[in-house]
């Protein structure tokens, strides 16, 4: 994988990590207060609002000033201090359940995530592939008409009267290309278009040629210099 696509998981996961930590702090705070006596049920439903995205109620957070909370005369004490508590738990678990829930869709969000990284750079290495086939394919193509071109010039050197042929020849910028022409021509012609260097400038030529020939194949330039009987 990618040095940027390393970055971007890591990126997620911290994000992941953060959210799941400041749900689990949410949730010990809560606690905490609740066994304070400092959260009461309407309050901690106005919390759990808040985590699904909702908007507290503005009254509901804020008592009357003077207002105090009392027990119905007719409701024994100990009857409403066992509802305040059972109600209590019940909004503790909403809030366990909701931290649950976002716990879970973080992860969905994070996998997905992962599974869409996994995609970009699956695609971008059969990329790279695809287009180093496509470079290889290309340079074969470019060795294979290279070689017919090679061969061709040969047939038409063949073809040529000596005379011609060395004319063209002695004309080749490189000695080795001229060389090359004499190592893969027929040794009859070959050695009919050396014979043919007449003049002492072609001559010279000539021999530079055949030094050439006679370091990569000694034979084939004894060929080429013998002289008939």
């Amino acid at each position: 994988m990618t040095g940027g696509s390393s970055v971007l998981r890591r990126a997620y996961e911290a994000m992941a990590l953060f959210a799941m930590l400041n749900l689990v702090g949410t949730i010990a705070l809560v606690g905490l207060l609740l066994a304070g006596g400092a959260l009461d049920g309407e309050k901690l439903r106005q919390i759990v609002a808040v985590l699904r995205g909702g908007q507290p109620s503005p009254t509901a957070l804020a008592p009357v000033a003077g207002q105090a909370v009392a027990a119905s005369p007719d409701v024994p004490a100990r009857s409403v201090g066992a509802g305040a508590a059972a109600e209590s738990q019940m909004d503790l678990e909403i809030v366990r359940r909701e931290s649950e829930r976002i716990k879970t869709e973080l992860e969905q969000r994070l996998a997905l995530n992962n599974s869409i990284l996994l995609r970009v750079t699956t695609e971008r290495e059969n990329f790279q592939k695809e287009r180093e086939q496509a470079a290889h394919t290309e340079e074969s193509t470019l060795r294979e008409r290279r070689k017919e071109g090679f061969k061709k010039q040969i047939d038409i050197y063949e073809s040529l009267a000596p005379k011609v042929a060395v004319e063209h020849l002695l004309a080749m910028p490189e000695p080795d290309d001229a060389a090359k022409v004499l190592l893969e021509m027929n040794t009859r012609k070959a050695k009919a278009i050396v014979e043919a260097a007449k003049r002492g400038d072609q001559i010279e030529k000539m021999k530079v040629i055949l030094a050439r020939v006679r370091e990569v194949a000694p034979e084939r330039s004894a060929d080429l210099e013998s002289k008939e009987q």
